[in-house]
């Protein structure tokens, strides 16, 4: 343990007459405590990131990463103090903004604290009470949750004592408390919402959906919050005027905190502190007396139960029907190796949770993009039926493009399940190149292709067929460099190399290239975009290329796969 975890340690274990008065046995809580609160320092998290780097080293200090991501997080939501021309819209944003942080944080961080399934297997058949389980297990969420709470507040209570004074720090630490209990209580209904609507063994993978999700949310508001800050209607806007506010409950915490302060004393103030003191500890008796029985049953269910796991399809002979994802392949792909490495490919892309992690958030950044594109003011008024200004920003999100078909190539190779690929080894396939061509041309089927559609589609409707030759030159490019990508690059069998190998000494070369190729061939069209018949040829030209390169992708043996 890190001099942090040791210090709230200390903290938790000094109110020993109410412990002993418990009939919590000391010891043993002191021991549980210890060896979870070690546990959570080799635990990746999410605020300090995911990956390892390129040595196989021990994690030890897993807790400082993540206090200082809150830390970081916490800075950033100061952006909301410049919002608004009273401090109860300003307090009311950022009050808004912290339950949500801190609900996504329990959620994406915490998900493995909060349901930490192997109590029932290592603790529970161990000669512990359960007073002693329970007191451990809710000291430990308390530990955990404070860790995120107190940095993640820290530069908000800071500010908002500048701006006020020093009479709303203890508000200020009093409301922080009672919001943290209500972001609990929300946690605790989705839980129970997921586990209602899905079963027990997929939960862990609606996790992961919504750890994505906030991923791409975060990179959506670095790029919209400067802009809203610069909008003079949201430097003048306040929270009163704005119809029902009053059922909003940021605003009871931001009126109570002003109240308990000295400022803003009215009766409705008085209403919004009741409601932020009694919401907050119902919402506690909720989860206690009606959510937490139904919410262990389920978490049973997730460490070994079977009574809710889909039962086994069955098939008739002959009725088996042909998923898209085999059609596409027999399009794509010859029969054989090819065709079994395309398939196999697309089915744990899908499935694989590290694989998600890592690529899909590139999606939400060109949606992001996309959006700011065509929604800025000068682009918006460019993107007009029959305006050849289009042209530009579809071929800038065109190549951004090639970064998530890049992105996504690269990770192809590696999996944390890397044993499982002696499945490729005792088949015999001659030219192991065909599983590694099916494979890239599944990436690029289902990661470049719909958004090619989509952008194609588009420009037609806005602009009109002259647009047609410098969009499919645009996507006929990206197919160019992701192949040539694939073949310098991708010399692994798909899903079959330990994640530790994704950070070799390549990097360097990974990135100019991710950089370099999509800038070099966007550059040159962009200069002859105007010239048709040059387009046109060049058409030509680039159709041939990627059967070319994925022919010679296909030729690779054994000998020339890397080990």
């Amino acid at each position: 343990m890190n001099f942090i975890d040791q210090f709230f340690l200390w903290l938790v274990l000094l109110p020993t007459a109410v412990y002993r008065k418990l009939n919590v046995d000391l010891n043993q809580l002191k021991a549980v405590l210890t060896a979870k609160l070690t546990m959570d320092n080799r635990r990746p998290a999410s605020f300090g990131g995911r990956n390892r780097g390129k040595e196989k080293k021990e994690i030890s200090k897993a807790t400082l990463s993540t206090m200082a991501g809150a830390l970081f997080m916490g800075l950033i939501m100061l952006y909301t103090f410049g919002v608004g021309v009273d401090m109860v819209t300003k307090l009311s944003l950022y009050l808004s903004m912290f339950i949500f942080m801190i609900c996504i944080t329990l959620i994406t961080d915490f998900t493995s604290v909060l349901i930490d399934v192997r109590d029932n297997l290592i603790i529970l058949p161990k000669p512990i009470s359960d007073v002693t389980f329970v007191t451990a297990r809710l000291l430990h969420i308390t530990i955990r949750t404070t860790m995120v709470v107190l940095p993640m507040t820290l530069p908000g209570c800071i500010t908002a004592a500048i701006m006020q004074g020093p009479a709303i720090i203890l508000p200020f630490i009093l409301i922080i408390l009672l919001m943290t209990l209500l972001g609990i209580f929300f946690i605790n209904a989705i839980y129970i919402l997921i586990l209602k609507i899905t079963t027990p063994v997929k939960f862990q993978s609606v996790i992961g959906s919504i750890q994505i999700g906030f991923v791409i949310l975060m990179m959506a508001a670095y790029q919209l919050l400067p802009r809203m800050m610069q909008s003079s209607t949201f430097a003048k806007a306040s929270i009163t005027d704005i119809p029902f506010m009053q059922f909003y409950p940021p605003f009871w915490f931001a009126d109570a905190c002003l109240l308990l302060s000295g400022k803003g004393f009215s009766p409705e103030s008085m209403m919004s502190l009741v409601l932020s003191i009694i919401i907050p500890l119902l919402s506690i008796w909720l989860v206690v007396r009606v959510f937490a029985p139904s919410f262990n049953r389920k978490l049973g269910m997730i460490t070994g139960g079977t009574s809710e796991q889909s039962a086994p399809v069955k098939r008739l002979e002959g009725s088996r029907k042909i998923s898209l994802l085999e059609r596409l392949a027999g399009l794509l792909t010859k029969p054989g190796a090819e065709y079994a490495g395309f398939i196999f490919a697309g089915r744990m892309m899908g499935r694989s949770r590290d694989f998600k992690m890592k690529v899909y958030p590139a999606i939400g950044y060109i949606v992001v993009f996309g959006f700011m594109m065509f929604f800025q003011s000068h682009s918006f008024s460019a993107a007009l039926p029959g305006s050849s200004k289009l042209t530009t920003p579809l071929l800038m999100i065109i190549y951004i493009s090639s970064m998530l078909i890049s992105s996504a190539m690269l990770q192809l190779p590696y999996t944390d399940k890397f044993k499982a690929s002696w499945l490729f080894f005792v088949t015999p396939i001659s030219k192991p190149g065909l599983v590694i061509s099916g494979a890239v041309k599944c990436v690029m089927t289902l990661f470049f292709v719909p958004l090619a559609l989509a952008l194609i589609v588009l420009g037609l409707v806005l602009q009109g067929p002259s647009i047609l030759p410098n969009i499919l030159l645009g996507c006929l490019n990206v197919l160019v460099i992701g192949s040539i990508i694939a073949y310098i690059m991708v010399k692994q069998l798909p899903f079959s190399t330990a994640q530790e190998g994704a950070a070799g000494g390549s990097t360097f070369i990974r990135s100019m290239l991710l950089l370099i190729l999509p800038g070099a061939f966007g550059l040159v069209q962009y200069l002859l975009s105007g010239f048709q018949w040059v387009i046109l040829l060049l058409l030509l030209i680039t159709a041939v290329i990627p059967w070319l390169v994925f022919d010679e992708i296909k030729k690779r043996d054994w000998n020339q796969l890397k080990q």
